[in-house]
């Protein structure tokens, strides 16, 4: 306990002295760099997108026009950069991420053999990530590439795709091919995976005992609508993917496979007022499953899951931004083979609150609960909460810092166990 107050009072006096410190702004990140921007032109405090980004995106990463009041016809897709020159510098960006974290394992009690606590304190580089992305100038086209330099000590494309957008800046089209993120940027902020925190919700990226979740890349295919109304105080858009899914291990499908179904997942968002917005989407796929690996009973089967969500947030004041959500899913299920009739089945809730005191500084708190239930087994319980304090250290918002604490108590819905992790971090995020 001394080590974690040593740790908290170190958090503390670091954000003190942070927040009197003078803010200087030299170094920008690529999109920011080409368009003469903030970052919050695009993000609440990075890397949580605005309805501004959110549309940035939709456009194919060319900015929303500012003359769109419905007095003349809105500007071409292919118009939109037409007098910005191109300039290699200002497609490409760099991100790192360094933190120190005091991190506290309680095992469950009861078992055999008995479980023990551990704890940790590390210093740790996080991520070192190359991203590649820009529209092509007078053209619908557009590309993205996330290369993760370092992340958890490996390294590998995370995301790589083109695109081609047409239409008007109100009313546009897209489809874009290559690997991509499942759920990531695609929804209204209570959606998205990047978030304050310095990971996502838990009811984003819960992975249920068939290895399925929200949180992957796959290949395949995306294309969408978005329609906005006058200075884009409305928005409504709609997505549809058709990808490889997941592997027998969880891992997302890169190449060919012996997998010939095909996983498909919709989107509707609607944004509103001065930033908020609500989205529905809904996952349908399938994978091969070794079950009971490693014993006497192994068998592999095929199972189909669905997950369907809500998710919501209103900015008040733009100051108080509430979140919330909800997810449910179910998984076909076999204890041996043969088996009919058996699910998995998960229910996970998410409220949150960030309260911005000043541009580029905000406090964010958050809870989680979850249950999971197999046929013939207890439900299980799951619940994460987390507090949170972040600050731009530069007026551009490219270099923050972050301190949090998080603490989870999972329940393992196969095994009828749990364990509980607590998690201070202070971390410290550098993008140019």
């Amino acid at each position: 306990m001394k080590v974690w107050n040593s740790c908290l009072k170190a958090i503390l006096l670091v954000f003190g002295l942070v927040l009197l410190m003078p803010q200087p702004g030299n170094a920008i990140p690529a999109f920011a760099r080409k368009y003469g921007v903030r970052c919050y032109t695009c993000h609440t405090v990075p890397p949580a997108l605005n309805k501004n980004g959110y549309m940035f995106k939709r456009l194919g990463y060319r900015m929303p026009p500012d003359e769109m009041d419905g007095s003349k016809p809105a500007p071409k897709i292919t118009a939109l950069d037409k007098n910005i020159k191109f300039d290699l510098i200002n497609t490409f960006a760099i991100l790192l991420q360094a933190s120190a974290t005091e991190d506290k394992n309680i095992a469950e009690t009861g078992t055999t053999p008995p479980a023990t606590d551990t704890s940790a304190f590390s210093f740790n580089l996080d991520e070192a990530a190359l991203f590649v992305a820009g529209p092509v100038p007078e053209t619908g086209f557009s590309y993205f590439v996330h290369y993760e330099m370092y992340q958890d000590g490996s390294n590998g494309l995370e995301q790589g795709f083109g695109q081609w957008h047409g239409g008007r800046a109100n009313s546009s089209y897209f489809l874009k091919a290559g690997q991509m993120h499942m759920q990531e940027g695609e929804g209204t902020r209570a959606a998205m995976f990047y978030n304050l925190f310095p990971d996502p919700a838990y009811f984003l990226t819960n992975t249920d005992p068939n290895g399925v979740t929200l949180d992957q890349a796959p290949v395949g295919v995306d294309g969408g609508y978005t329609w906005a109304s006058n200075y884009f105080k409305n928005i409504f858009a709609v997505s549809a993917k058709v990808t490889n899914g997941l592997d027998a291990n969880g891992n997302a499908i890169l190449n060919a496979s012996t997998k010939n179904a095909k996983d498909f997942w919709v989107d509707g968002d609607y944004w509103f007022g001065p930033d908020g917005g609500v989205t529905a989407m809904y996952y349908h796929g399938s994978k091969d499953q070794v079950q009971n690996a490693g014993a006497e009973n192994e068998f592999t089967y095929t199972p189909s899951f669905d997950r369907v969500g809500a998710m919501g947030n209103y900015l008040f004041f733009d100051k108080l931004d509430v979140l919330g959500g909800y997810i449910h899913g179910r998984d076909d299920w076999q204890w041996d083979q043969g088996d009919t009739g058996q699910n998995y089945t998960s229910n996970t809730y998410h409220v949150e609150g960030d309260y911005y005191i000043k541009t580029g500084t905000a406090f964010m708190a958050r809870l989680d609960r979850g249950t999971q239930k197999i046929t013939l087994q207890p439900t299980m319980h799951t619940r994460a909460w987390g507090v949170g304090v972040e600050h731009a250290m530069t007026q551009m918002g490219n270099v923050i810092l972050r301190a949090s604490y998080n603490e989870e108590h999972d329940g393992d819905p196969v095994a009828l166990l749990g364990t509980t992790d607590k998690l201070f971090k202070l971390d410290l995020r550098f993008a140019w």
